[in-house]
């Protein structure tokens, strides 16, 4: 049987979950470049392409960017070299998601990210396309 993986589809803003139990799709939100390209550079506001892993799945409901809470309730960490601080988290802004919005991180909607969580682990494989 398959391992569980994520597959992110930017051009489409979706996030799929892919496990044993069948496909479940999800609207994120990505980089807010407006060429929606692969990163090339730190603070671009792209977000990365290719093959990574989960590498942690951090509490981050009380993290705050520029003052306020924002990145939802939890934060999977992305092992992307050379990047470093990308991830897969929720928002305080819902209707962001479905655009280009996020200095380059995935955002999903809260309750969304709420489903996804307890169905991945530390090393489930997260593999981004353009």
């Amino acid at each position: 049987m398959a391992a569980t993986r994520i597959i992110v589809r930017k051009s489409i803003f979706s996030l799929e979950l892919v496990c044993e139990d069948g496909t479940e799709t999800f609207r994120i939100a990505i980089g807010l470049n407006p060429d929606g390209g692969d990163k090339i550079s730190e603070g671009d506001s792209r977000t990365p392409e290719g093959e990574f892993r989960i590498v942690s799945i951090e509490e981050s409901s009380e993290w705050e960017h520029e003052g306020v809470r924002s990145y939802g309730p939890h934060f999977l960490r992305l092992d992307c070299p050379p990047w470093e601080g990308i991830g897969i988290h929720g928002t305080d802004d819902p209707d962001s998601v479905g655009t280009r919005a996020s200095r380059g991180c995935i955002r999903m909607r809260d309750e969304d990210l709420e489903r996804l969580v307890p169905r991945v682990k530390i090393g489930t494989v997260v593999r981004i396309l353009p």
